[in-house]
């Protein structure tokens, strides 16, 4: 896994990091490092664009579309901070860029919470030998 270089790198969401999808937002859980992170309905569109490849600049830009130029540059940079410092994107070189990405509530600012405490465990599949069947 690389850093991202500069803001014109084309990054994407790690295909490790995982999402459950909740009325008012998502969940994510990053496999590698068992942490969970809340985000809220904006942040989970700026993570959807991530998932087809997108530069920061780009995610910036459509940020200011789906606020419509409202004061919440910080916010926005604080959450694609995060994004980028626990490593949740990585740079990509051959982004799907194919899906359009839509704000599906109110634009409020982003925000994203890093859980405290990793998960313990995490089954990936049911026919994991070192985990012990039920009798």
């Amino acid at each position: 896994m690389s850093t991202p270089a500069s803001h014109k790198d084309m990054l994407g969401l790690r295909a490790d990091v995982v999402s459950a999808v909740l009325e008012d937002g998502a969940v994510l859980l990053d496999l590698a490092t068992k942490y969970f992170y809340s985000v809220n309905s904006t942040g989970w569109a700026i993570v959807q664009l991530f998932e087809n490849g997108v530069t920061i600049e780009e995610a910036k830009a459509q940020c200011r579309s789906w606020s419509g130029e409202q004061q919440n540059g910080h916010a926005v940079d604080s959450f694609l901070e995060t994004l980028v410092a626990d490593k949740l994107v990585i740079t990509v070189t051959d982004p799907a860029r194919k899906q359009n990405v839509t704000l599906k509530s109110k634009w409020v600012p982003p925000f994203i919470e890093k859980h405290k405490q990793p998960l313990q465990r995490v089954m990936t599949s049911a026919f994991d030998p070192s985990i012990p069947l039920v009798e």
